[in-house]
């Protein structure tokens, strides 16, 4: 066999799934980039993987490639909605990529993409050449050989199912030349091919296996009994007309061209040049080798840095200067002071003095946390003073940006060690000449984010303490439970099944229980049982309620309940990461695990909490500012009188409901009550009619009326988020009272989703940016006030609150510090912040 490949790509196909994929995806003036950025990352991925020696593009031409279908079957690909405007918008933009890549795009009148596929595919295999046929189209499976196999993409880019003969009958139970046959009798929804009506998948297979091909069946017709040689008899000329229409035609007025088609063929500049004008900075440091500029090493970092001695490494440069610049990698340090020179050498064997020198100068280096927690594991304790974090800085100069490593933000791969440091020095120099510009933004890095990222890494290496003997004893109790509920579902239905299959469980809710499909999202393999879906019947059956609870308790048994003692260290302490650079409004996100998603409200999830706990002789203590985001919008916005309001400690639900229905607060009720809070705070997030009566149980219309009175009585918040979004369209970002932006090119979008998701984050961001700008000051100046009196330690940040642990017998003087200063953070703000601290054994009683 030749060692020669072609590639042959679905255009259109992997464009599609890449502009559903990423359809916020944008360059920083709002060109919608999603599709392209998908065909570009599996581009790249195709030639490190596949290593082609010929690479092309099939692509359906507009208006014209379905007409010989069309003749066969007029209600071919009939129904299919129309993408978006920026969709469209897109397509020149992947045109100039390939062109940059020189891979050649083939289109032509009456023949789709899968037809010049199948056409490259035959004549490759005269040529003895092994073809890759790249599209998330399974038609193509009908063209698979020992020379020709398809690259199947299910979901997203990563998860790619690989097709040769074998493992097509290893998966069907079939033969690859059945495919077309199995397609003629299943038909395609998709396409809007019919088939035989009434027959599926698994019977088609069935018949296939019996009676070989379509034509067999059709032969053999007297053999088979019942309703299914009925349906066979009433679909047959559907099910010959499904095969003409399905039978991808290897005719088309294609020629293999080697020579166009070479993969040596791309521009390596070019192809940079391109990458980086759309800002797929990532995507340029995954580019193979022999696709890399000669030029990119050489324009970017100063390479003229000399490389000293340890010994020429004197005390004299670290004495003069202010700042020094440090990168770790594989357990050696690199490191410059003076910017003309730089050493390196293992960690294990840099002096005393120069961990002593890093408290008085400022440390520049790429996520100070993880340089901290390097310096940890290699047995290295010092304390900084004044840091610069080149990761963070870029995450508050451009919260989108893509990818979290130096090359990401250089846009640049790092080949030399020296490059690590040139490329720090290179990186701040940039950054401090945005930074002139957006002055604020400096300040919030100054004051909040570099000094919290050292907060943060001794937040993560103390960890908190987990009780694995209540998890255990939880693990077993909800494993019985699970047992129970499956029990009683099966007797409610009959019959036992699997909860945890969605397929199985439609087959029972809408076939065997024959609960309303209408308004039930469908599928390829049925109806959808969502949680979405599965709140449209509830009260129907008590299944529904069954589920819902199964899910519950599978959820946390498998995320928490059964994880947690498999992550905690010998002294059964818990270290999560605290994230900076992940949640654009600035808050802290946390992962491995994700601490922030264990249910407050459930009686589960506080089960959970339960097995937080402290140490033998402490006690944990919670500070958790209340209302902190309304009282925020209410100062934002400049609401005097919801500020008044809070100022005079006045329950504000119950005032809002008051308001909205004009009756006095004696008479609010429950029900008015708790509508109020759900608007006060869904309002921040763009709340619809919908939104707030599927919530409380309201009439879309009291909904809408409800609604549309809390605007009149919070006019200046109206008012604030309606200014908040033209400002936004006009200088292109949204910021917090204090500085931090968030870019927000998708507001000029011209698909209509993507423009209301990029409203309501412009809308609400400046007030949880806001908080978030709080919450990191709150944290740093309790740590200090915690060190000065030697109290305890802050141990975990989750939303709105700070959890710390302490000896029991300080607790109260931890209390009256939290409340303290958390309520006096902000004393520039008019408005009265208000926390509410409470002590605990363990989380699940705070």
């Amino acid at each position: 066999m030749s060692n020669k490949r072609l590639v042959v790509i679905d255009g259109k196909s992997i464009f599609y799934r890449g502009y559903y994929a990423m359809p916020n995806l944008s360059t920083k003036d709002g060109t919608p980039t999603g599709g392209v950025y998908g065909f570009a990352s599996l581009a790249v991925e195709i030639v490190n993987k596949l290593d082609p020696d010929f690479v092309c593009v099939a692509w359906d031409k507009k208006g014209t490639s379905i007409r010989k279908r069309l003749e066969i079957l007029p209600t071919y690909k009939a129904g299919r909605k129309k993408p978006p405007e920026d969709f469209f918008k897109q397509i020149p933009i992947l045109m100039d990529l390939l062109s940059a890549f020189g891979w050649p795009l083939y289109e032509t009148d009456d023949y789709e993409a899968d037809d010049i596929m199948g056409t490259l595919a035959k004549k490759a295999e005269k040529k003895n050449i092994e073809t890759y046929l790249i599209s998330s189209d399974l038609d193509m499976l009908q063209l698979v050989s020992p020379l020709t196999k398809m690259y199947a993409l299910k979901k997203g880019f990563s998860n790619v199912e690989e097709f040769s003969p074998e493992y097509f009958e290893e998966k069907y139970g079939i033969s690859v030349d059945k495919f077309l046959d199995l397609k003629a009798l299943k038909g395609d929804n998709s396409d809007n091919i019919p088939g035989v009506a009434g027959v599926g998948e698994k019977t088609a297979t069935k018949l296939l296996n019996e009676y070989e091909t379509l034509e067999g069946v059709y032969e053999n017709i007297d053999s088979i009994k019942g309703s299914l040689k009925t349906k066979l008899e009433n679909g047959k000329e559907s099910a010959f007309i499904s095969k003409k229409v399905a039978e991808i035609m290897c005719d088309a007025p294609i020629d293999f061209d080697e020579k166009s088609m070479n993969i040596k063929n791309f521009d390596k500049n070019k192809v940079a040049d391109v990458l980086r004008k759309l800002e797929f900075n990532s995507l340029i440091n995954k580019l193979p080798s022999r696709m890399q500029s000669e030029t990119q090493q050489e324009d970017l970092f100063n390479n003229d840095l000399k490389k000293l001695d340890k010994t020429e490494y004197s005390k004299d440069i670290l004495d003069s200067v202010k700042e020094v610049y440090l990168a770790i990698f594989n357990d050696r340090l690199f490191a410059s002071a003076d910017l003309k020179s730089y050493f390196e050498q293992p960690i294990s064997e840099v002096d005393e003095y120069f961990w002593r020198k890093l408290s008085d100068i400022c440390v520049v280096s790429f996520d100070i946390k993880d340089f901290l927690h390097q310096l940890d594991k290699a047995g290295v304790n010092v304390e900084l003073n004044e840091v610069y974090d080149v990761c963070q800085a870029a995450f508050l100069l451009d919260s989108t940006l893509r990818g979290k490593t130096l090359s990401d933000v250089l846009g640049q791969t790092i080949i030399k060690n020296e490059d690590r440091i040139s490329g720090l020095i290179e990186a701040k120099k940039h950054q401090l000449e945005l930074f002139k510009k957006h002055p604020k933004t400096y300040e919030i890095a100054k004051n909040y984010d570099f000094p919290l990222a050292k907060l943060l890494f001794k937040i993560e290496n103390r960890g908190v303490k987990i009780c694995p003997k209540t998890l255990a004893i939880m693990s077993k109790k909800l494993e019985q439970e699970l047992s129970e509920l499956e029990k009683e579902a099966y007797d409610l239905v009959g019959e036992e099944f699997n909860l945890g299959s969605p397929k199985q469980l439609s087959q029972i809710l809408f076939t065997k229980l024959m609960l309303p499909t209408k308004g039930i999202k469908k599928g390829k393999t049925g109806y959808s049982t969502g949680q979405k879906e599965l709140d449209k019947l509830k009260g129907l059956h008590p299944i529904i309620e069954i589920i819902e609870k199964t899910r519950e308790i599978s959820k946390l048994k498998n995320t928490y309940i059964d994880a947690l003692p498999k992550l905690i260290d010998k002294n059964s302490r818990l270290h999560t990461t605290l994230n900076q650079n992940v949640t654009a409004t600035g808050r802290l996100s946390s992962t491995n695990p994700n601490l922030q998603n264990i249910p407050i409200r459930s009686e589960l999830g506080r089960e959970v909490r339960k097995s937080f706990t402290a140490d033998k002789g402490n006690i944990l203590v919670s500070a958790d500012y209340s209302q902190f985001e309304l009282r925020l919008a209410a100062v934002l916005s400049d609401d005097t009188k919801l500020i008044e309001d809070f100022n005079n400690n006045i329950d504000i639900h119950t005032k809002t409901a008051a308001d909205v229905n004009d009756i006095d607060m004696d008479d609010v009720t429950k029900v008015q009550r708790s509508a109020a809070k759900v608007i006060n705070f869904g309002v921040l997030y763009g709340m619809s009619p919908h939104g707030l009566s599927v919530a409380t149980g309201m009439s879309m219309a009291e909904a809408k009326r409800f609604i549309d009175g809390y605007f009149k009585l919070r006019k200046p918040i109206r008012e604030y988020i309606d200014n908040t979004l033209e400002k936004a369209r006009k200088d292109g970002y949204v910021e917090t009272f204090y500085g931090r932006m968030r870019r927000a090119p998708d507001l000029n979008s011209s698909n209509y989703i993507v423009r209301q998701s990029a409203e309501r984050a412009a809308a609400n961001m400046p007030i949880q940016g806001t908080e978030a700008d709080l919450m990191k000051r709150a944290m740093l100046q309790v740590e200090e006030a915690l060190n000065v009196e030697n109290l305890g330690m802050q141990i975990l940040q989750i939303h709105d609150s700070i959890l710390v642990e302490c000896p029991k017998e300080k607790a109260e003087r931890v209390s009256e510090i939290l409340k303290q200063k958390m309520e006096n953070i902000a004393p520039e703000l008019k408005i009265k912040l208000a926390v509410e601290v409470s002590i605990g054994e363990n989380w699940g009683e705070l």
